[in-house]
């Protein structure tokens, strides 16, 4: 009968799929319809599709960070440099290293080992040979009028290890210089001259045992210039924390590695940011300078 006759039942599951499909396809125009709309809307004010993912714990935009070139330092500090024989009899020469924050200079005085304290009358070697370097500093505190920040003092040896890990320098005598002995032998030509850690150390010796006084000390000033302007880089800065750990080891000094550590922007501060600046770094004959100008080296 259901052959030939009416099939309600199946007649009735036609319907009803045909009106959920009906339904299904509505919502599915709805939901598109909807989407777009609100897209349309999210882009008529402006806003990033990109943000539309973002998770909630994420920032669009970075903090703002405070580079070092744009804060300004204030300040001068003062550093001595001794250098001895090996067996500290000998006072060789001093230097005090002089920072200017304000003007991003760094002066580098020769001290002249002979100038003496009236008050026990031994000369700036006889105290440092005899008293030792925190005497030597409380005497040219007093001399100069100044308050000495921290000191170096190296032996020979010292002085040597400290270039050995540091590596070359550049310095520019003013004639040839040939010069041999039964200790060494040192050959430079006028002008500018690369010096290996080993030759660095003779022209040192060369300067110690060819002069005197103020003007051997002058003479090592011009290396500790050259030394300045070698390693004061943005290279050398990037490992300083490892250069310190080892060059600290080379001399006696009051300088720790808190102090290095809290100085360090400070020493950024004074690097020069590209390749086009040049470091401000000279002998002064002043441990004080007034509104101190950077002295060129003459052609």
């Amino acid at each position: 009968m259901a052959k030939y006759g009416l099939d309600l039942q199946g007649e009735n599951r036609k319907n009803k799929k045909r009106n959920r499909t009906l339904v299904i396809v509505f919502l599915c125009f709805a939901i598109l319809l909807g989407t777009v709309s609100t897209l349309l809307m999210w882009r008529s004010y402006n806003y990033d599709f990109n943000n539309m993912f973002i998770k909630p714990d994420e920032s669009t935009t970075a903090a703002p960070t405070t580079q070092i070139s744009d804060i300004t330092y204030t300040g001068s500090y003062e550093f001595l440099v001794a250098v001895t024989d090996e067996t500290k009899t000998q006072a060789l020469f001093f230097n005090m290293i002089c920072v200017d924050l304000s003007e991003k200079i760094i002066r580098v005085v020769p001290i002249d080992s002979n100038i003496a304290d009236s008050g026990t009358g031994l000369s700036c070697e006889e105290l440092l040979i005899k008293n030792g370097i925190n005497a030597t500093v409380l005497f040219l505190n007093k001399y100069y009028g100044i308050e000495i920040d921290r000191y170096a003092l190296l032996t020979e040896n010292g002085y040597k290890s400290f270039f050995r890990a540091m590596g070359d320098i550049t310095v520019k005598v003013s004639r040839d210089i040939e010069y041999d002995t039964e200790d060494m032998f040192l050959e430079l030509t006028r002008g500018e001259n690369v010096l290996t850690p080993d030759k660095t150390y003779k022209y040192m010796k060369y300067l110690c045992e060819t002069l005197e006084g103020y003007e051997r000390s002058k003479a090592n000033a011009e290396i500790v210039v050259a030394a300045f302007n070698a390693f004061c880089t943005t290279e050398r800065f990037n490992s300083a924390d490892n250069t310190f750990s080892i060059i600290i080891d080379y001399c006696e000094s009051d300088i720790s590695i808190v102090d290095f550590t809290n100085s360090k922007d400070e020493l950024q501060y004074l690097i020069p940011a590209s390749s086009k600046e040049r470091l401000k770094v000279f002998v002064s004959d002043n441990i004080i300078v007034e509104n101190a100008e950077v002295i060129e080296d003459e052609e």
